[in-house]
C-alpha cells in the first residue's frame, strides 16, 4: 500500500503534523515521538491504514462496513512529554446481519494491535 506523505512536516511554530505506524500496548495506548522539545499539549489523529478494516475474520467483511479504529487524545505521560498519546479504540459491527438492518456496532480497546497506521497533527512547544 503506497503511504500518503501529505502531512508529513506539515508544521508551524506550535503544531507538527505527520503520519506514524505502530503496535498498541496492553492497554490500548499507541504513543509516538512528535518533533517537540519540550511537551505536547494537544492532539488528534485519523487512521491513515486499514489496520482493522475488513478481515477474514470479521462477519461485516462483504457489507463494507466491518471493524475500524478510532483514536482519542490522552493526558501526556510526564516521562515522556514530547510523545503523544491516543488511546486506540475498535469499532466492529456485530454481525453481518446487523451491518445491514441495524448497523449495530460494539466498541473495545484496540489492545496489541500491531501495523496500526495514523495521519496525526499535534500543538505544542
Amino acid at each position: 500500500m503506497p503511504v500518503d506523505r501529505a502531512l508529513d512536516s506539515f508544521g508551524f511554530v506550535y503544531g507538527r503534523s505527520g503520519t506514524a505506524r505502530g503496535t498498541t500496548t496492553s492497554s490500548g495506548v499507541l504513543a509516538f515521538n512528535t518533533g517537540f522539545s519540550r511537551r505536547v499539549v494537544f492532539g488528534w489523529a485519523i487512521e491513515d491504514g486499514n489496520g482493522l478494516r475488513n478481515s477474514n475474520a470479521d462477519p461485516a467483511a462483504t457489507t463494507g462496513v466491518g471493524t475500524y479504529a478510532y483514536y482519542r487524545f490522552i493526558t501526556v505521560n510526564p516521562t515522556a512529554p514530547t510523545q503523544v498519546r491516543f488511546r486506540a479504540y475498535r469499532s466492529a459491527t456485530i454481525s453481518a446481519a446487523s451491518a445491514v438492518t441495524t448497523l449495530s456496532r460494539k466498541d473495545t480497546l484496540a489492545t496489541v494491535v500491531t501495523g496500526l497506521s495514523v495521519k496525526w497533527l499535534v500543538f505544542g512547544y
